[in-house]
């Protein structure tokens, strides 16, 4: 069926109930804006945008998968922060000529990571656009007053990062390539986890600074870094490198790692008597590795990646929407 057959108003009425029904004392879709319980204090509030041609290619990637990565992806800004998804409103900018059901197939997605993760998407806008555009704001809490922010680094902290890195984008080359994908790479670039649960655990244990690995390890880091006014030392050789074997030449898990991005693990500074303690923690709790892989040193000693136990700078390269 084609979406000018059923119309904007057909179009939200069948997405909405895609989305399922709000509790009690909350409107979602259908008014012009949701009615939400919010809880007391601070909230989270974030948004992400997918384009067509830029985030995403439709010659491998499903609309469930889609819809699944737009909210993940905003699920771990907010768990970046330290806290908890509520709530999220989508917006589309759609093609002329996409098939009514390609775009429930988006919804069932969504529904499917908000379900996984405790949210719920409760509206959002829809438009006619060149390429397809899928806009997600969500708002979310951290646990009492605190949130986690990339300025609290401190010298003498230990640096931590969850998962394994280099995987999404390792997925994502091999899926250009039109070579074959092992089944993880493939999730890890299709299908993130955001650590949601990961944080549910590791807030316990106050956490100074932290960040999602959206833009890459290296650059990520270097947002802490900036934000915070510290330096980094680095070991290559603990950092969680994908398997080298079995992928082709030119596929260096180390670079991967650095520059690669989208990963949506969590790299997070910790005093360093801690860390040890919470890592074993998450583990046991969500069977998530949390892997100490440097210290926090002081700005002036600059950022440094160790490897073979020879030091260089660590590279800064990584994701920017705004560079070719």
């Amino acid at each position: 069926m084609k979406l000018s057959e059923v119309g904007e108003f057909g179009l939200i009425d069948r997405l909405g109930a895609l989305l399922g029904e709000p509790p009690e004392g909350e409107t979602w879709i259908g008014d012009d804006a949701a009615v939400l319980r919010a809880p007391g204090g601070t909230i989270l509030f974030t948004a992400d945008l997918l384009v067509e041609g830029v985030h995403f290619d439709l010659a491998w990637t499903s609309p469930q998968d889609l819809g699944y990565k737009a909210v993940a992806v905003n699920c771990s800004d907010v768990a970046a922060m330290g806290g908890t998804p509520r709530r999220a409103l989508v917006s589309l900018g759609v093609r002329q000529g996409i098939e009514l059901a390609f775009l429930e197939d988006l919804y069932a997605g969504m529904r499917e990571c908000s379900d996984a993760f405790g949210m719920a998407v409760v509206g959002g806008d829809v438009s006619r656009c060149d390429q397809l555009v899928v806009s997600v704001a969500l708002l979310g809490n951290p646990a009492g007053r605190r949130v986690i922010e990339r300025r609290g680094a401190r010298p003498g902290d230990a640096i931590c990062v969850t998962g394994t890195l280099g995987g999404a984008a390792a997925g994502l080359r091999l899926l250009k390539a039109g070579q074959p994908v092992p089944p993880a790479l493939r999730a890890a670039h299709l299908r993130p986890v955001p650590r949601v649960r990961e944080v549910e655990v590791l807030r316990r244990f106050l956490p100074n600074a932290m960040i999602d690995v959206s833009d890459g390890f290296a650059a990520d880091l270097g947002h802490i870094c900036d934000a915070s006014g510290v330096g980094a030392t680095v070991d290559a050789g603990r950092l969680p490198l994908i398997d080298a074997a079995g992928l082709p030449a030119g596929l260096d898990p180390l670079e991967l790692a650095l520059g690669g991005g989208e990963d949506y693990e969590l790299c997070f500074t910790i005093v360093a008597e801690r860390a040890e303690k919470a890592a074993s923690e998450v583990e046991a709790r969500t069977g998530t590795r949390v892997h100490l892989v440097g210290e926090v040193t002081e700005e002036a000693a600059g950022r440094v990646l160790v490897v073979d136990g020879v030091a260089q700078p660590l590279p800064g390269a990584g994701w920017d929407h705004l560079r070719p």
